[in-house]
């Protein structure tokens, strides 16, 4: 009797999904001109526009790779400090934790570097942005 209960139920939901979604999905199926707004907000909030050309595009690549290994490195510092304090005063276990805490500020450090690095080719190379060579408004 229990199985004939529950197949009522997911027959009752499942009917209730073919009214419903219909008219979810056919209220706005086609309204172009609200996605294009979207693509261009999209587009100028991630730093392109309709005229971006390739060094704006890799720019905007490479910051946002930049940004993604600055998170792991977050992410990296806090389980080593969780394992640090976990550790219970065992010294090996400290070892680990101090291990790793120190590689992850190796790893932002050369983060960093290649910040640093990528910056400066960006702004004070002949290609980056205007070119003139005396800098192009710094594009990363």
């Amino acid at each position: 009797m229990i199985k004939f209960k529950n197949l009522k139920v997911i027959s009752l939901l499942f009917i209730i999904q073919l009214m419903v979604a219909p008219a979810v999905f056919g209220e706005n199926s086609l309204n172009v001109d609200s996605l294009n707004a979207q693509d261009a907000t999209l587009a100028v909030s991630s730093g392109l526009t309709n005229n971006s050309n390739l060094t704006t595009i890799i720019s905007v690549l490479i910051k946002s790779v930049l940004g993604f290994l600055g998170i792991i490195f977050l992410i990296l510092t806090i389980m080593a400090g969780f394992k640090w304090m976990n550790a219970q005063g065992n010294e090996e276990d400290i070892k680990k934790a101090q291990a790793s805490l120190k590689n992850s500020i190796i790893g932002l450090v050369i983060v960093l570097a290649a910040y640093a690095i990528t910056y400066s080719v960006f702004t004070y190379l002949p290609f980056a942005g205007n070119g003139s060579g005396s800098g192009g408004g710094g594009a990363i």
